[in-house]
């Protein structure tokens, strides 16, 4: 029987959402989410993109806050291609991805047009996954994703993922591009990273999963905030062993 089962199928998710057991998803998706509060204002324009099965929704406050995805589901306000953004040049405040540039073929390309519909001072707010070791592990496991080191995804022309399957994924695309942010910014210029970090261990692994089912521990509220604070000291002392997701905030300059 296989660990992972209903990948992908946000449906689902979002209508399984209320019932889960414990406060293990809602855990994991505030934590995600609640960082980008800060760059949201009550007047500003944000556009998630790939937003799944729409929770961002539930957890950020914004002046407008427009879901898009690459399949079409009822909360999806647009069915829009990350890399070819329907999007006026300087017309957007915020631009939200939450685990999404991993399953992209070409990051490159959404990234420089990021750049294009970002107005000044606007900003890219990146949630990812972090390749670290236990993830890899995790991966080889479970065969849930893939993961391909050579891969380049400052290369427009060559993919990294199969461009025909949206939920094709390369969870090394995330730290092939932000492990080394001085390369990043010399690549792309117009942005300016003004916060990063790393996270999630437990909190990560027994979520029961985002966009899919996972076997999890239910647990409440307050033993998630212990197994939080455990996290922080595992993935500081070991960073490249423990952290499973990463933060990325980027400046539009």
């Amino acid at each position: 029987m296989p660990v992972v089962t209903h990948t992908g199928d946000v449906a689902l998710a979002r209508a399984e959402y209320d019932r889960r057991s414990g406060a293990n998803l809602r855990y994991a998706l505030r934590k995600r989410f609640s960082w980008m509060q800060r760059y949201l204002g009550p007047t500003a324009f944000a556009v998630e993109v790939g937003c799944g099965a729409g929770f961002s929704e539930r957890f950020l406050k914004v002046g407008r806050l427009e879901l898009t995805d690459a399949e079409p589901h009822p909360w999806v306000a647009r069915v829009v291609d990350a890399t070819d953004l329907p999007y006026a040049d300087a017309s957007v405040d915020v631009l939200i991805a939450n685990n999404v540039i991993h399953h992209l073929a070409f990051p490159d390309r959404f990234l420089r047009e990021a750049g294009r519909v970002l107005r000044p001072d606007g900003y890219l707010l990146v949630q990812e996954c972090n390749l670290g070791k236990t993830t890899e592990w995790a991966l080889r496991l479970t065969g849930h994703e893939g993961y391909d080191w050579s891969a380049d995804p400052y290369d427009a022309s060559r993919p990294c993922n199969d461009p025909k399957d949206p939920w094709s994924a390369n969870c090394a695309i995330p730290n092939l591009l932000f492990d080394d942010l001085a390369k990043f910014t010399q690549r792309y210029p117009m942005f300016e990273v003004t916060e990063a970090g790393l996270s999630e261990f437990f909190i990560h692994f027994n979520n029961g999963g985002i966009s899919a089912r996972v076997p999890y521990l239910p647990l409440p509220e307050a033993a998630l905030r212990v197994m939080d604070t455990i996290d922080d000291v595992l993935v500081a002392v070991a960073p490249r062993f423990f952290a499973a997701q990463r933060r990325i905030a980027l400046r539009r300059v």
